[in-house]
């Protein structure tokens, strides 16, 4: 009775997701630039907003930004996990300057990227 109850309401809401783990294979594969394994991470409901290029809303054009945009080399410290969102400070090389950016990816429960906030 008790594992129907769990079924009847949504067991994946009392599985503790691994938000890190998601987050450091987002970043992997955005480097790989193995974007179509890239967006199944990503939430219908997407939204980017980028200290440089600006807000964009939904997966599909997402997956147009991704196309359109080499990932710039870079290293990045480890993750820090609050709540349901992922922080990630980096050090990328863009334009032959070094800067430093901050993320922060915010997940649904089900364990998708449904925001991400990049800024300097």
């Amino acid at each position: 009775l008790k594992l129907q109850f769990l079924y009847f309401i949504g067991y994946n809401r009392f599985r503790k997701m691994d938000f890190k783990a998601i987050a450091l294979k987002f970043l992997d594969l955005r480097v790989k630039k193995e974007y179509d394994e890239l967006i199944d991470l990503i939430d219908e409901n997407f939204a980017l907003d980028h200290f440089r290029d600006g807000k964009l809303n939904g997966k599909d054009e997402y997956r147009k930004y991704l196309d359109a945009n080499e990932p710039p080399p870079g290293t990045w410290e480890e993750p820090i996990v609050e709540g349901n969102v992922v922080k990630i400070t980096g050090q990328i090389k863009k334009f032959m300057m070094n800067w430093t950016v901050h993320s922060a990816l915010t997940f649904t429960d089900e364990g998708k990227i449904c925001d991400i906030k990049l800024w300097r």
